[in-house]
């Protein structure tokens, strides 16, 4: 029987401890409180050395000395000499596959299979599925294929392929055909649907109809591999009957639209067909105007935003509809056009989530217009609400209206409470700059009452006795094997647990020492931003805030970050301020757009970068954490220089990009900080540069004591050089 080399891909065990930890870019939550769980007897201490005999398995593993790992790992796993017995199991058990070994392969996949407890328990039958394929057994292997489909550990591609083979093979070749046709619709993208493809070719089955490219391209599309989305699409001819037709149409604007190009056309495209979609027809409509938007025909989309409220008032897309007919007048500069837009939101839909966004844009624009009385109507209503950065807002124009209006005293009052409430946030630095203005010294956690309430909670000494639970032995194992990356995904496995059992006073000290020893940083910080808020609002003047401070905000890869800042202009400790809210100091941390790692840069900015470095690209390179640093310092330390080391302009720069931003002070550079930033375009950079601007200020007050200070005066210009990508 031919067969294939492709194998089911295995966990690596270089993989990314906050991809284990959370699962695909969510999250971890604080665990939830609950009763102090039981404490798990002790483990039996294995003999001297076993750690270093299962780090020297995991070395010759990771190199691909196969044999050399068999030897070293099937001792520790068979005899149990080893606190992770599964990790040598699972290495054994590879190691077996990957010389041939199929028959022992599937002896030590099938007693990994057992260890329920271990992260390897969902892999452990798919492999145990692939020695019975590589063993020739083919129908024991398809009724192994069939029973795992939709379970995790394994790829259901590959199964299903193969399951299509062994019915070929038993003769069954209706059963087979329809396998890899599904396999052909259900997973395009899949490098064995093309294969899928060619076996119904060679078996003669019928070609694939025009109704089934399409269904490809919604899936190609679905998973943004959006090109050859577009070549299924190129494969429906205009012969086809009508309600083809217009499914194609659909779907190549929806596809234009997704992938960023051509937005006019696939504006076009939705709207000529949106009458025609059935229950799809409010989302074509919503998404053709969201197309002629973004291709610069704003009163296009306006007018055919105001057709979505109109014909689907009830759908899911009429309040951002509503919402977005004003604020494209707002973002133009039309502040007097925006009010009937957003005045509508807010009288037709006041609960939808766009309510408070059309409540500050609303209120801006009656104070940019000089209708104060309004504007404080609205911004009072947002400055009631929580939130640094919406609160912190409303009570911050609410302060700049009640000063337009002659009432000082009650802004001053604002502007101080706002300090206390939101300390080091956007609008407190810019409060503190306001009323230091008016002569009027407020420090960075204000005075008085606003000061901050209450002690931090505590954080102690390492108890000794809990690094003898199960959990610690086994990190502790792995990261003396030199298995740092599988220290980390063991501690996150067991965070909540061991949280629970001992509470989170005692288990934190020992979770932000393993975690550290392991190399990661990401989990330390945001167990610190849970555990830990009320020490972040006061001043790290003493050890019992410091020790949370420095976990929130840690000099993560400090080696590297010392290594290249003077690669570009950066300031002192604003790479660091860029890396924690770029990836949270996740080396692996990939985004939507394609952003990679530490400083989440971008392949085509990396690949311009890495030419002016003498680097030679490679898709892969953004992976290596001190790669990432060295390109990211070089291009956010070039943009810093750019716009003259001012942090939040900066800042936006590499957010929104260079030439967005020369734009914006083109435009408003001429008004002062905190009108400049509200009028910035783009709401993910307008939030970044308040953000990153927090951030930093918190960086410097902690390991610089230096107290931030946001100038209100803008340096509009900025250099023209060719760093404008």
């Amino acid at each position: 029987m031919a067969t294939l080399t492709l194998t089911l891909l295995a966990v690596s065990l270089t993989a990314a401890p906050a991809a284990w930890a959370r699962g695909k870019g969510g999250k971890k939550a604080r665990p939830a409180a609950s009763a102090p769980a039981a404490t798990p007897a002790p483990l039996k201490p294995p003999p001297a050395g076993a750690a270093q005999r299962l780090g020297q398995a995991h070395e010759a593993f990771r190199d691909g000395h196969y044999d050399a790992a068999l030897a070293l790992a099937t001792p520790l796993a068979v005899d149990g000499h080893v606190y992770n017995g599964d990790y040598a199991l699972y290495m054994a058990a590879q190691s077996a596959f990957f010389t041939g070994a199929y028959e022992r392969a599937l002896d030590l996949f099938t007693r990994l299979g057992g260890m329920k407890a271990s992260r390897f328990a969902a892999l452990a039958p798919w492999r145990a599925a692939d020695c019975l394929w590589e063993l020739g057994r083919a129908e024991a292997a398809r009724a192994a294929y069939t029973r795992l489909l939709g379970k995790p550990g394994g790829d259901d591609s590959l199964a299903r392929f193969r399951i299509g083979e062994a019915w070929a093979a038993a003769g069954k070749n209706a059963a087979a055909l329809d396998t890899w046709r599904e396999l052909a619709l259900d997973e395009p993208a899949h490098p064995l649907a093309d294969r899928a493809l060619e076996e119904l070719r060679k078996r003669g089955a019928p070609a694939l109809t025009a109704r089934e490219r399409i269904t490809r391209a919604a899936a190609l599309t679905g998973g943004r591999d959006w090109s050859r989305a577009l070549v299924e699409l190129n494969y429906v001819s205009d012969g086809e009957p009508a309600e083809v037709l217009i499914q194609r149409d659909f779907w190549l604007g929806n596809t234009l639209f997704k992938m960023r190009r051509q937005y006019g056309r696939a504006g076009e495209l939705l709207l000529s067909v949106h009458d025609k979609m059935g229950g799809m027809a409010a989302y074509a409509l919503f998404h053709g105007a969201r197309g002629l938007s973004r291709a610069d025909r704003d009163d296009e989309a306006i007018k055919w935003y105001a057709e979505v409220v109109r014909r689907y008032p009830t759908s899911e897309y009429a309040a951002e509809a509503q919402f977005l007919s004003g604020w494209l007048e707002y973002n133009r500069g039309n502040f007097r056009a925006c009010i009937p837009g957003l005045r509508g939101l807010l009288d037709r839909y006041p609960a939808s989530k766009f309510a408070d966004d059309a409540l500050w844009y609303l209120g801006y624009a009656h104070y940019l217009l000089g209708e104060h009385d309004e504007a404080l109507t609205l911004l009072s209503r947002l400055a009631r609400q929580g939130g640094e950065l919406n609160g912190g807002k409303g009570r911050y124009w609410k302060a700049r209206t009640l000063a337009a209006l002659g009432r000082t005293d009650e802004a001053t009052s604002e502007l101080r409470d706002l300090v206390g409430a939101f300390p080091l946030s956007w609008y407190a630095i810019l409060a503190r700059t306001r009323l230091a203005a008016q002569g009027i010294a407020v420090g960075p956690f204000g005075t008085g009452e606003a000061a901050g309430r209450g002690d931090p909670p505590g954080f102690g000494a390492i108890d000794a006795k809990l690094t003898h639970d199960p959990l610690i032995a086994r990190v502790d194992e792995l990261t003396q094997a030199g298995m740092t990356v599988e220290a980390g995904v063991e501690l996150g496995r067991g965070e909540k647990a061991f949280v629970a059992r001992y509470s989170a006073a005692r288990a934190l000290p020992v979770l932000f020492d393993r975690y550290r020893k392991a190399g990661d940083f990401n989990r330390p910080y945001e167990l610190a931003e849970a555990y830990g808020g009320r020490a972040l609002r006061l001043s790290p003047t003493n050890d019992a805030v410091r020790v949370w401070w420095q976990h929130a905000y840690p000099l993560a890869y400090g080696d590297w970050v010392d290594k290249y800042a003077s690669l570009g202009k950066n300031p002192p400790f604003y790479l660091y301020a860029i890396m924690r809210k770029e990836s949270g100091f996740n080396p692996h941390d990939v985004s939507y757009a394609d952003a990679i790692g530490l400083m989440q840069m971008i392949p085509p900015t990396t690949m311009r970068v890495a030419a002016a470095l003498g680097l030679r690209y490679t898709d892969d390179l953004l992976y290596d954490p001190e790669v990432n640093v060295k390109v990211g310092a070089w291009y956010i330390g070039h943009l810093a220089e750019k716009f003259g080391g001012q942090i939040p302009i900066a800042a936006g720069s590499y957010n929104g990009g260079p030439r967005p931003m020369m734009k914006w002070l083109d435009r408003y550079g001429d008004r002062p900080i905190d009108e400049f930033v509200e009028l910035v375009s783009f709401t993910q950079t307008r939030e970044y540069m308040k953000k990153v601007t927090g951030i930093y200020a918190r960086y410097l007050l902690l390991y610089g004591n230096q107290d931030y200070q946001q100038p209100l005066e803008m340096n509009p210009k900025y250099l023209r050089n060719d760093i404008n990508y």
